[in-house]
């Protein structure tokens, strides 16, 4: 079996309101509690479909915010779902950068923040087709 990627994993101060978060703006879910054994990690990602595994996942974890992502980055599905992100995030004071359009590979796209400063882009015309 080849190597394939399978999680980012970044601490977090609590797990329960980054969890609501992730779940409101990026679409995910709670896939593994670890917490419910004795540790202290969350497993996130989207639901997989019946049958089948989860192909990539991100695991928080309890503790000490040392070092932040750059960030994460998240494919919408129009303009208009990056705008109405960016309505949210502003109501909630963590909108960091407005929808703004750069045309080209990078399309268009806001940044908001999560819980603990980790920032999260939304994009929409940024295809991860023809990369080589």
């Amino acid at each position: 079996m080849p190597i394939r990627w399978t999680h980012i994993t970044t601490k977090v101060s609590d797990l329960s309101r980054s969890i609501e978060f992730y779940n409101r703006y990026c679409g995910l879910v709670l896939l593994r509690d670890r917490r419910k054994e004795g540790g202290s990690t969350v497993w996130l990602g989207y639901e997989p479909r019946e049958g089948e595994d989860a192909t990539f996942v991100f695991v928080l974890t309890q503790g000490e915010v040392t070092s932040r992502l750059e960030h994460l980055g998240f494919q919408c599905e129009s303009r208009e779902q990056v705008d109405e992100i960016a309505r949210q995030a502003a109501a909630q004071g963590i909108l960091v950068h407005p929808p703004f359009d750069l045309g080209g590979s990078v399309g268009y796209f806001t940044i908001i923040q999560d819980p603990d400063g980790h920032q999260v882009e939304f994009t929409y015309g940024q295809p991860l087709k023809g990369l080589s």
